[in-house]
């Protein structure tokens, strides 16, 4: 029987990250949780193992701190040696606003998760994949990634991630270690959820913006994860894969209409 493959989601502790955790552990892969929240933190691992992971775990980590990111690192490599696959996911979000009216504070904050904390995740495990010449690295992007919107430190970081998936790609491929991203759309975590119980979020109007008038689930992103980390996908690297439910064609298409529109 095959030894069973490892994972690692760094933001695994809920939301997106959570059902990419879940999603392989229902492969029977290894899964290692990383995050900050301890108590969401074992329920995630346990939830994995529930899943059909022959192990799971809870590793602390935060991203802001680089020696918190090489510490996970060596804590994986020691217990199950290099990982496969390797899910950068953490993030912090951002209310919109104007540039001119972005606080530097809240800039750097966002940029140390969002970017860095990406950033730290390539280079521990990029190293470590390389040397061992085979393993997929996964970015978490978003919508962000490809369109203008209004979160000016959120967007610009998320850009970022983008390009930085290009380069590790290029640089990473001679290695035998893929690198691609998935792009979120408008996502019906609890997050969301939770704002729109608060009327803080219109969901007819969300839905209105997207081709297929839906909400993408998290199991839709966790499915697409699996993907881009399997054989199957073994020819793609350096890709940013939208799972928008169809927003970022939605968009462009229904404001070209209003001034051209279609005559019966």
């Amino acid at each position: 029987m095959a030894e069973a493959k490892t994972v690692i989601v760094i933001g695994g502790t809920s939301g997106i990250g959570r059902a990419i955790a879940e999603r392989f552990a229902e492969d029977g892969t290894n899964v290692f949780v990383a995050g900050r929240d301890k108590a969401r933190g074992a329920e995630a691992a346990r939830a994995c193992r529930d899943a059909g992971a022959p192990a799971s775990r809870f590793i602390e980590t935060d991203v802001a701190n680089p020696a918190s990111v090489e510490a996970l690192g060596d804590a994986v490599n020691s217990e199950f040696g290099v990982p496969h696959v390797v899910v950068n996911c953490a993030g912090i979000l951002q209310s919109g606003k104007r540039v001119l009216d972005q606080q530097l504070d809240e800039d750097e904050r966002i940029w140390r998760v969002n970017y860095r904390g990406t950033l730290l995740g390539c280079q521990v495990f990029g190293r470590l994949m390389s040397q061992a010449g085979r393993g997929v690295i996964l970015n978490v992007g978003s919508l962000a990634s490809f369109a203008p919107l209004s979160l000016p430190a959120y967007t610009p970081g998320k850009h970022a991630v983008l390009a930085l998936t290009q380069i590790l790609a290029a640089e990473l491929g001679p290695s035998g270690v893929r690198v691609n991203a998935v792009a979120p759309g408008y996502t019906l975590s609890d997050g969301l959820k939770a704002r729109i119980e608060k009327g803080e979020r219109n969901p007819d109007a969300i839905k209105a913006t997207t081709a297929l008038k839906r909400f993408v689930e998290p199991r839709d992103v966790a499915e697409v994860a699996l993907f881009l980390c399997s054989e199957r996908a073994g020819s793609i690297t350096g890709v940013t894969l939208p799972v928008d439910a169809g927003w970022l064609v939605q968009a462009p298409y229904a404001q070209y209409l209003q001034g051209n529109p279609i005559r019966q």
